[in-house]
């Protein structure tokens, strides 16, 4: 399973708990432009703007963690007579999460808002493909800073507005992949075996 389905998982968590279907992963300096595609048929840039930027990934722990290895664990499917074979790596990913409105007093409560849900429900459902069909639950967590980014940027036409940026984390993510093989049956109607003869 590639990253890109922590994304949506997160992307789709915050849409639910915001009701914005606006929320995209989405670099910072494209954000208005992608809004705006959306918001066609609109003249202005309703805020605010909820935006998240995915900065980077890597491997975590032992570089022999016990599920990289084939036959790790093994789920049989009896509808099709196969055994799924799961092997997984664990990875950390960070992301910016972005809030941009037209007060200041706004974006820290947003930010405030994020900050009290994500501490006491941490947990998010991403689902593994790959003849998976599984769910795989992770948590994310913030960084300790909040950073006040409205000093640099302003909206095109509109006058100014605020931008705070705060960094989130997992590190309970894994790398997924799946491979598949027909088990083994033993026909006992076609099996003969010899008696042992003792003399």
């Amino acid at each position: 399973m590639s990253v890109y389905e922590y994304d949506k998982a997160i992307v789709n968590d915050l849409r639910r708990i915001t009701g914005d279907d606006r929320i995209h992963i989405v670099p910072t300096d494209n954000v208005f432009r992608t809004i705006a595609k959306l918001d066609s048929d609109k003249d202005y840039i309703e805020l605010p703007i909820v935006s998240i930027t995915r900065t980077g990934w890597g491997m975590t722990g032992s570089s022999n963690h016990t599920m990289k290895f084939d036959g790790s664990l093994d789920r049989y499917d009896r509808g099709e007579d196969k055994y799924i074979n799961i092997q997984a790596i664990p990875i950390r990913i960070t992301y910016l999460l972005d809030v941009w409105t037209k007060t200041r007093e706004e974006n820290d409560d947003i930010i405030r808002e994020f900050i009290f849900y994500y501490m006491t429900h941490p947990t998010i459902k991403v689902n593994v493909p790959y003849n998976l069909d599984i769910k795989h639950n992770f948590n994310i967590y913030f960084d300790s800073e909040v950073e006040d980014n409205s000093d640099i940027v302003e909206q095109p036409n509109k006058g100014e507005y605020f931008r705070q940026t705060i960094a989130l984390y997992t590190d309970d993510a894994y790398l997924w992949k799946s491979s598949s093989r027909f088990a083994t049956i033993v026909d006992s109607d076609n099996v003969h075996v010899d008696p042992i003869i003792k003399s």
